[in-house]
């Protein structure tokens, strides 16, 4: 079951935002839900996408074979309408508003994925419960467990979050203690997947 978070969101903020801290200074921070859990994530906006998308109303992007399309096509660049095959060309009539133009006898993608996710944090009563959940998001961003109580078992607990790359937090008094810090987020390659969980946290944000 997904623990509702309790501890304040600046609380965690800042120990975030410590120098060296877990995130970038220009990270912004919100709660959502996703993946079945909630989870406090730091991320960053595309400014220039969100203008782009205010400025053209469109519509989210959340359909897998939408966006499959969509990385198919090269980013501002004409593609000959003549040179779709079939069903890309029925394609382009589920394509939602602001994503692509049409210019000439082609079509021109202009959509990109909205924000970066630095981090996300999974609130726990306990660090056992939360690893499956906190697994979730190892294809997307840096991951890290908040422990809201007593951290039990304490040198298991660093064994076993440090050797998956998990981070591990835990509150103590009115202050949040980064026990293991998460191990940085390397992106291998980009997927229909990332973009389509990226749209779907951007729409809790709007």
């Amino acid at each position: 079951m997904a623990v509702t978070m309790q501890v304040p969101i600046d609380m965690v903020s800042a120990a975030a935002r410590r120098p060296g801290g877990l995130v970038p200074a220009d990270s912004q921070i919100a709660l959502v839900n996703v993946l079945g859990s909630q989870a406090l994530i730091a991320y960053q906006l595309d400014e220039q996408e969100r203008r782009r998308r205010a400025l053209a109303r469109a519509e989210a992007l959340l359909r897998p074979e939408v966006l499959d399309f969509l990385m198919s096509l090269p980013l501002d660049q004409p593609v000959p309408l003549a040179s779709l095959t079939p069903a890309e060309q029925r394609m382009l009539a589920r394509i939602p508003r602001g994503a692509v133009s049409r210019q000439d006898q082609g079509i021109v993608r202009h959509a990109v994925h909205p924000l970066r996710l630095d981090l996300a944090v999974v609130p726990a009563r306990g660090w056992e419960s939360a690893l499956e959940r906190v697994g979730r998001f190892t294809p997307f961003c840096a991951r890290a467990i908040l422990v809201e109580g007593p951290l039990r078992r304490r040198e298991d607990a660093i064994l076993q979050t440090d050797f998956y790359g998990i981070g591990l937090l835990a509150t103590r008094g009115d202050d949040v203690e980064v026990v293991v810090p998460p191990r940085p987020f390397v992106r291998k390659r980009f997927t229909v997947a990332a973009w389509q969980f990226l749209e779907e946290v951007s729409q809790q944000l709007n």
